[in-house]
């Protein structure tokens, strides 16, 4: 039976970096001409979503407590510490940090163990009942709140230490990130690619309910069962809080931006959010990224799909 795969860290640089993405990053157009795209469909979809998915009960995810010391929640006693997971081999490594498998010691409890370096990321977040969490703890904690979705991975809680802090996740078994299970696959059918879409679009309206904006969307952050084709969204690490204003800085990975943030350097959370939901189909449905430069995601280029795909009409 085939083990949980976590991808590589999933902290998604700002455009520039290029490690951890997919393709080279987009260069900047001189002259990006009118682009025009239309949310309806996603629309429709996610009302079929919130319908068709069934309201399973979770668990509701503890509360956090210190490393070697104490952490910033009152939750939990401080006295617990990560020592009572043990730490597996590595799943994944990127420049945040590294992922681990684990296990809870008290009951075999398969997790994954996540370490972020305290030197990458800085920012940290006011959340009521668990005062200024690290930015990615404080949106697991929000997403994770009562009622959970069961389509968004869960932090079973997080430890603070000097130099980094780790984060206990759900690790469910057996499992890969959808990228890799399309490579060994190969791309997906309509019908499961269908399911895979409602799942997220479920998971996403659920963190838009808890005010939070997820900012990278795509197959190495969804996790995907082997055996039930259910599909987890996780890594919150380039995310935010939700707001109606522009966002002016881009996190995330390039070839999932949206075109206004290559003509204009700014961009709304709902647009942004649908198109990276859209490449995300389109590179499990075909395989490929549908855009390789800025260019052609700024220009009235007709996009071209590799295989024969139904029209949707039916």
């Amino acid at each position: 039976m085939q083990e949980c795969c976590f991808p590589p860290d999933g902290h998604s640089r700002r455009l520039g970096d290029v490690r951890n993405h997919d393709q080279e990053p987009l260069p900047n157009p001189t002259q990006p001409p009118t682009w025009l795209y239309s949310t309806s469909v996603f629309r429709v979809l996610a009302v079929s979503a919130s319908t068709d998915q069934p309201n399973r009960k979770r668990k509701r995810q503890s509360g956090s407590q210190g490393d070697e010391g104490p952490s910033t929640s009152c939750r939990r006693p401080a006295k617990r510490s990560c020592r009572a997971y043990e730490k597996g081999p590595l799943l994944g490594k990127g420049g945040f940090g590294s992922v681990y498998a684990g296990t809870r010691r008290s009951d075999g409890l398969p997790v994954a163990i996540k370490y972020v370096s305290k030197r990458k990321t800085h920012r940290r977040l006011k959340v009521e009942g668990h005062g200024r969490l690290p930015l990615e703890v404080a949106l697991m904690t929000l997403v994770n709140s009562a009622p959970a979705c069961p389509n968004v991975l869960q932090l079973v809680e997080w430890f603070d230490s000097p130099a980094h802090y780790s984060m206990i996740l759900e690790r469910p078994v057996p499992c890969q990130d959808l990228q890799s299970f399309c490579d060994e696959n190969s791309c997906l059918d309509e019908s499961l690619a269908k399911k895979v879409l409602l799942q997220l679009i479920t998971a996403l309206k659920h963190c838009e309910s808890r005010g939070v904006l997820h900012r990278d969307v795509k197959p190495q952050n969804l996790l995907i069962s082997t055996d039930s084709h259910d599909i987890k969204l996780l890594n919150f690490g380039c995310g935010d809080l939700l707001k109606d204003s522009a966002y002016r800085l881009f996190e995330g990975t390039p070839q999932y931006a949206p075109p206004e943030w290559f003509r204009r350097r700014r961009y709304h959370a709902g647009p942004a959010t649908v198109w990276s939901v859209g490449v995300t189909l389109y590179k499990i449905l075909c395989g490929c990224l549908p855009f390789k430069t800025a260019w052609r995601v700024t220009s009235k280029t007709i996009l071209h799909f590799p295989r024969e795909l139904s029209t949707g009409k039916s």
